[in-house]
């Protein structure tokens, strides 16, 4: 893996206005650019097929331990409520149609690649992997500036079209309500979301998160009309919905959620912990603990939900700024990600890769400025060199 460097396109802003990205500036919330236009990331052919191998066994993995959490009744550990634990329980026995997460991995100068976390319940940046830093590579072998027979590993749009395609085939979804928080990169991943649904066959409107209504009459969610929600494509955290007013509705409400209510172990920080437990000798899985100090002092502490790398504390630092710091916390064996010097200081790669249903199916990378990745990472895109 390298680190390569292009001139900016130079109308790269309004191509990506033209794919939906409108977020790519600087903002306080987010103080660096969202979108990298001149540095990307370089892989042999070699590279990307051992990653492939690699995430697709992690999945497996990741899949199996969630099943093995839910039915050895260890869902308290994982931080979910014990009001909730038939619920998810029910969800993972009916076998809830899953649509997408993505995998955060680690991935050294040796090629080793190693589970960070699982972004598996609302995991974004998704509008950047599959559809910008593709029309990025057309832009540059367009120009030239790319050789010949460069590609990317990147089929996340036609995966995720043909998991939508499953759940209208097989699992009879052919109807459902999309919903984030009024952000626009909420509302643009739900936005492209929603149009690939509705090219399998899939109608359904938007409603902010907050406007998801519940009446005690009524078995379903419901929609600003108050008509029934059978299926919600909700961009919006379990956790963030359990610690509401209402979060009791997610007990015995008959909606069902995309991500289904199974994927609230699966996005446990906690999980972790199991799959060092499940896989000790997988050199793919960092050891980690649920108990504080079983795995001494070179630990990466992180709460079991938290975002945006907040409340994280690496070894002999103290813990990033947050919202999540009275959450029970998870150690996680440290490893060093690789540095990459670019004109401001230094960049800290995390590879996200995007799973469809249960197969792999693409790549987008964020390059942290600190060794956590947090709201001062960028989106770099990402080629495969000719073999």
């Amino acid at each position: 893996m390298q680190r390569r460097t292009l001139p900016p396109r130079p109308n790269w802003e309004a191509r990506l206005q033209e794919v939906g990205m409108t977020w790519y500036a600087p903002t306080p919330e987010h103080p660096v650019p969202y979108w990298g236009e001149e540095g990307y990331y370089a892989f042999t052919p070699g590279e990307i097929e051992g990653l492939k191998r690699d995430a697709q066994d992690l999945t497996a993995m990741v899949l199996e331990t969630t099943g093995a959490a839910i039915e050895g009744g260890r869902l308290g550990e994982l931080g979910i409520p014990a009001f909730l634990h038939p619920a998810v329980r029910e969800s993972w026995d009916r076998d809830d149609p899953t649509l997408y997460m993505r995998l955060d991995l680690s991935y050294d100068a040796r090629g080793r690649a190693r589970l960070l976390e699982v972004n598996a319940q609302t995991p974004t940046s998704l509008v950047e992997a599959a559809v910008c830093q593709w029309q990025w590579l057309e832009d540059r072998l367009e120009r030239g500036e790319l050789p010949a027979g460069t590609g990317q590993w990147n089929t996340v749009h036609e995966g995720l079209g043909e998991q939508w395609a499953y759940l209208v085939r097989e699992r009879g979804v052919t109807q459902a309500h999309f919903s984030s928080a009024r952000e626009v990169e909420d509302i643009a991943t739900v936005t492209y979301l929603r149009d690939l649904a509705g090219a399998a066959g899939v109608s359904g409107s938007f409603l902010a998160a907050d406007e998801v209504g519940t009446s005690p009459q009524e078995p379903f969610l419901l929609d600003t009309w108050t008509l029934p929600i059978r299926n919600l494509m909700w961009l919006w955290p379990f956790e963030y919905a359990w610690e509401s007013r209402d979060g009791s509705f997610l007990a015995t409400t008959q909606t069902r959620f995309l991500e289904p209510l199974w994927k609230a172990v699966t996005s446990s920080k906690g999980l972790l912990a199991l799959l060092h437990e499940r896989y000790p000798d997988s050199g793919l899985v960092l050891p980690a603990s649920l108990t504080p100090g079983r795995l001494g002092r070179d630990v990466v502490r992180k709460p079991l939900y938290s975002r945006e790398g907040q409340n994280v504390q690496l070894p002999g630092e103290a813990a990033t700024a947050g919202a999540y710091g009275d959450l029970p916390l998870v150690e996680q064996a440290y490893v060093e990600l690789p540095t990459f010097l670019a004109g401001d200081g230094p960049r800290y790669p995390v590879l996200g890769v995007w799973v469809a249903g249960d197969e792999v199916c693409g790549m987008g990378i964020r390059e942290g400025r600190g060794r956590v990745t947090d709201n001062r990472a960028t989106f770099a895109p990402h080629v495969v060199v000719p073999g």
